[in-house]
């Protein structure tokens, strides 16, 4: 009797460690997932942002040219004066 209340002990504590270490991969995977899928959110915040700091430099690019070649053109006007 005393046996086999021991195999049944054994048996319960394998399935309880078997039974941990499944849920310890499945939270790992779920982390992971998570990190995934917030990276890939992050991702695509982040290109939005290029994206429009990329117009923002193109605009600001063609302002700052036009107002040197204004600046030059006062230049030369002024020289030929």
């Amino acid at each position: 009797m005393k046996q086999i209340k021991f195999l049944i002990a054994i048996a319960l504590v394998s399935v309880i460690a078997i039974s941990c270490k499944e849920t310890k991969k499945e939270e790992v995977k779920d982390a992971v997932e998570a990190v995934t899928e917030k990276t890939t959110e992050v991702k695509e915040e982040v290109e939005v942002v290029v994206d429009s700091l990329k117009t923002e430099v193109k605009k600001t690019t063609e302002e700052v040219k036009e107002v040197i070649k204004e600046g030059a053109e006062a230049v030369k006007e002024a020289v030929k004066h």
